[in-house]
């Protein structure tokens, strides 16, 4: 059983577990802030994602090169940022409807949109958690090797996506467990919707880490 504080992210890279959680509520926060528009969620939460992942493996984690990651992510995000903003307008707006008894066919949509919204919310972790990997990182995140082109990062991460959720479905149930668990959260304390991005990154980072071993 480890007593000292840290635990490994691979052989001889020991990472120091109070750390990991102010990295991650910092990062947390940043993406939070970064997602305020709602169509820059998708290269906000590939920024994070990259983030904590070069914190694990001990590259450079600063938050110049978080900004750098989000910058890079952006081109080609906004597709899937589109996506994302209207869905999540959907979903609010049938949940707000529900509440007060106004949704039509309210017994089958209110089940299907939480359904949907969960998967989906999924899906979304699983496509930026892949962004990053479609970058072959020589050091500083301002200078990546380029392996794939800027705006073809998100098809890739896209496909890896799809071939992630059939191949890793553990790893899409501990995703849901995530997502669901952030949910609790801000059900029991509003106040905790801060920390969500941060939970949700991590969550990520940890199964692509577990998944592509």
């Amino acid at each position: 059983m480890d007593t000292t504080g840290t635990s490994q992210a691979k052989p001889g890279l020991p990472v120091n577990r109070f750390a990991l959680f102010s990295e991650t509520i910092l990062a947390g926060v940043i993406v939070l802030l970064l997602s305020i528009p709602l169509v820059t969620a998708p290269a906000a939460y590939a920024a994070g994602v990259a983030h904590l992942e070069r914190h694990l493996s001990g590259r450079d984690d600063s938050l110049r090169s978080m900004w750098g990651n989000f910058r890079r992510a952006l081109p080609g995000s906004w597709k899937l940022g589109i996506t994302t903003a209207v869905a999540a307008v959907v979903v609010v707006l049938n949940l707000l409807l529900a509440l007060v008894g106004q949704l039509p066919g309210r017994a089958a949509i209110l089940p299907a949109t939480i359904i949907l919204a969960a998967a989906g919310a999924v899906f979304f972790l699983r496509i930026t958690a892949n962004w990053s990997g479609q970058v072959a990182w020589s050091g500083d995140a301002d200078q990546p090797d380029a392996q794939v082109p800027d705006r073809q990062r998100w098809a890739a991460a896209y496909a890896d996506a799809k071939n992630d959720a059939v191949r890793d479905r553990s790893g899409s149930l501990l995703l849901l467990a995530a997502v669901i668990m952030a949910v609790v959260f801000v059900w029991m304390l509003q106040a905790l919707f801060v920390i969500v991005p941060g939970t949700l990154i991590l969550a990520a980072a940890a199964i692509k880490i577990r998944s592509h071993r």
